[in-house]
Parts: structure tokens; sequence; C-alpha cells
């Protein structure tokens, strides 16, 4: 045994050191670029959108469609159209900022998507939604074509057609005190 070399004994089990497997190189640029290339290449610590991209996406469910049953949601839809004397990114801040919603009545709503300053999405406390669309007028006029859709009956969206022409109308009135 004189001549015999001796020979490292390989770890098993918990005491084993861990070594990251190599991640193929060159699927790793095509997706994530350079970073995550040479992330792979050396077995270390993966860039934040690769581990983002390998988690599974949970699904968004907005609070009011989780309390309110769909069943219990409605299918009548109402619009209310105005043209105002103010600019659409004035218009667009009167939905949008929380400190400038005295006009409403509807002081419940929370704004769920936005294209600035021509399109807003809000949830209103109830789980119906309201689709605002602002199209510019010229210099200093904007029209306003609002939806409300998801209203449980008519009677409803006869009522939200009223409450939201005087919304509308106390909206021009604080614009052009401003």
């Amino acid at each position: 045994m004189a001549g015999k070399k001796s020979v490292a004994k390989r770890h098993v089990g918990k005491d084993a050191p861990r070594v990251a497997p190599k991640k193929n190189a060159a699927a790793a640029e095509k997706k994530f670029g350079k970073a995550a290339r040479q992330a792979a290449e050396k077995g270390g610590k993966k860039p934040g959108a690769w581990r983002d991209a390998e988690q599974p996406r949970a699904s968004r469910v907005s609070r009011a469609a989780a309390v309110t049953p769909p069943e219990a949601l409605g299918s009548v839809a109402v619009t209310v159209s105005r043209t105002l004397d103010a600019s659409p990114s004035e218009v667009f801040r009167a939905f949008n900022d929380p400190s400038r919603r005295q006009w409403s009545t509807a002081q419940g709503y929370r704004v769920v998507s936005a294209v600035a300053p021509r399109f807003l999405r809000l949830m209103m406390h109830d789980g119906t939604l309201v689709s605002v669309s602002v199209t510019r007028k010229g210099n200093a006029r904007c029209a306003v074509d609002l939806e409300h859709a998801r209203l449980p009956d008519v009677a409803a969206g006869e009522a939200a057609k009223v409450e939201w022409r005087l919304g509308l109308e106390r909206m021009a009135e604080l614009l052009d005190a401003f």
C-alpha cells in the first residue's frame, strides 16, 4: 500500500457542500440578457428578473370582486357624456387625486387602471365598474364619456345616471373656480 495514492472521500448526506446546477448560458442570455448569462456561467446568484420569472404568478383578485359574488353583479350599464371647459389633465386629476374629489358623492371608489390623461377605470365600493374616457376638444375643453357597468337593475342604472350627471356638473363648477 505504500505506492497507492489516497483517494478523497465524497461527502454524502446533509453535511455535503451544495453545488448550484449550471443553467444553460445561451438560454439565460436570450431571455434575460448578459447579466443572466454571466450568472449562469458562474453558477452564482441569479438576477432578480430571472428569480421572478421562475416563481408562479398569483392571480390578482380585487377586494370588491372577492366580497361581492359574481351572481350578485348585474349586466346593466349606463353612459353619461359631458363637455367641460377644462383641460384633459385637470379632469384626470379631478378623478384620480383623492384630495380633488369634492365634486363626487361616490367617495368610496378606487382607480384600478389609468392612462393619463385619457382614460380611467374605477372600481366602486359595491363592485361595479366605471370607465372614464377624456377626449381633448381644442385648447381648453374636453369631452368626458363615462360608462357605469355591472349595475344590478334598470332602476339602479337610472339612479347612477342622475348621480353622474350631477357629479359632472359639480366638477365643471369646481374646475371653473380653479
